[in-house]
């Protein structure tokens, strides 16, 4: 089970069929080719009170109901409140029948939702049929005599996933996607240990901030994590700021655009409609796991153009317990330390700068390649083995700054007065790159 697969369940669980559907009664959820091979969608549902029955060929982890026949399921009529299956329909070699059947078995006010491969190499269990588009679900759909809800492509990794909601309710055909809320899963943290609440830097981040703002002179700014609006009263120019959390009323600029959604939100929903000019600066400050980082810069570079700056807040950690996945203090980095080492193994075409500033270090990346589509490509590769345990936690390298420079080094400097000065011409990579290297 790829990333990006389990990512497309919980945003069709979350946007299309909600917490609500749980809440008050025990929902039946049938999985179709449920085997647990390097990941589950069980585990999106382990929190709600459901019955999970997981069916496939062959016994196995998370396999419940072995079939006897591919094309018949041994459950009564409407009897699961919600269907979903991925990475299966393309092993099918009558999928048509495969889907009727899941309608068959789906209950009148019920859900099912369908991740299946557009593209990607043959990988045979035993056969390998069949690659879909979006018409394919929309022809099943009137086959089974059923409603699509909604339907999208998710371009990342090779298998470039078809995902599809389906139900029997004709209302549910209209229904606009539940945008995700913000609720925080605990108060204020006690204060830890005091060494683990350490924090270490030449210059504050809003000190920093505001220096490449001064130097860079952004006409577009962009920005991921308002919190307080401290960083984001630094822009003086054209803005466009998300959080899920409405900002608190500060004194910011005018020409800032508030967006409260998450950032995989404001991107599908919002993103093409509002950012029409290239981004020149933008600050990633949102959420603190590294997925959400990589999703986050994959988005801004397409939108910026080779003279832009992106700015990841968080990357050093100065305590092992800092850079945890799971927050344990109040000085929390998560694993956006992470993006480093993933930058520098992928995309070796970039200039990365780990400045040293407090609380928890600064990333400045420019060179940036608006049509490259490395990381879109290679997504799932990628959060594979930065999720690996040997990557659980942060290297000494990370918590000792390795690498690090301070904020005001010079070739830095010398860097963005280039791109300051460059990009009134739109210049293209060539001139851009060519520029960088002095600056080397």
């Amino acid at each position: 089970m790829h990333a990006s697969s389990l990512e497309n369940m919980q945003k069709a669980l979350d946007r299309y069929v909600g917490r609500t559907f749980f809440a008050g009664k025990r929902r039946r959820v049938v999985d179709i080719g449920s085997c647990n091979f390097n990941g589950s969608y069980r585990q999106l549902l382990a929190d709600s009170d459901v019955e999970y029955i997981g069916l496939d060929l062959a016994p196995g982890e998370g396999v419940d109901i072995v079939l006897n026949d591919h094309y018949v399921y041994p459950l009564d009529n409407g009897s699961a409140d919600l269907v979903i299956s991925g990475q299966m329909l393309e092993h099918c070699e009558y999928f048509w029948r495969t889907f009727e059947e899941m309608v068959r078995i789906l209950a009148p006010d019920g859900y099912l939702i369908l991740i299946a491969p557009s593209a990607g190499p043959v990988h045979r269990y035993p056969v390998d049929c069949y690659r879909f588009h979006p018409d394919s679900y929309y022809a099943l759909a009137k086959l089974a005599e059923c409603h699509v809800v909604a339907i999208w492509n998710d371009e990342r990794g090779s298998w470039r996933d078809l995902v599809g909601v389906f139900s029997k309710n004709e209302s549910a055909r209209n229904r606009l996607p539940m945008l995700a809320e913000f609720k925080a899963t605990h108060g204020p943290l006690p204060a830890s240990r005091p060494e683990l609440e350490v924090t270490s830097g030449e210059c504050g981040y809003l000190e920093t901030l505001a220096f490449i703002h001064q130097t860079l002179e952004p006409q577009n700014y962009f920005e991921i994590g308002v919190r307080q609006g401290g960083s984001l009263a630094l822009a003086s120019c054209n803005a466009i700021a998300v959080d899920p959390v409405s900002p608190p009323n500060i004194n910011i600029n005018k020409k800032v655009r508030f967006f409260r959604y998450t950032s995989d939100d404001f991107f599908d929903f919002e993103a093409d409609k509002v950012m029409t000019s290239p981004i020149d600066l933008a600050f990633i400050d949102g959420m603190h796991l590294f997925e959400y980082v990589l999703r986050d810069f994959i988005q801004i570079e397409r939108r910026c153009s080779p003279a832009s700056v992106i700015v990841i807040d968080d990357i050093f950690p100065n305590a092992v317990e800092q850079g945890s996945r799971t927050r344990k203090t109040r000085v929390w980095t998560g694993d956006v330390w992470k993006i480093v080492p993933c930058l520098r193994q992928n995309r070796p075409d970039l200039r990365l700068f780990l400045l040293d500033t407090a609380p928890t270090g600064m990333l400045v990346v420019i060179g940036l390649n608006p049509g490259s589509r490395a990381l879109v490509e290679r997504y799932n590769q990628i959060v594979a083995k930065l999720y690996a345990k040997c990557h659980d936690t942060p290297p000494e390298t990370v918590i000792k700054r390795d690498g690090s420079c301070p904020p005001n080094n010079p070739l830095l400097v010398n860097a963005l007065d280039s791109l300051r000065s460059l990009r009134p011409s739109r210049p293209g990579l060539k001139i851009v790159g060519n520029v960088l290297q002095k600056c080397r």
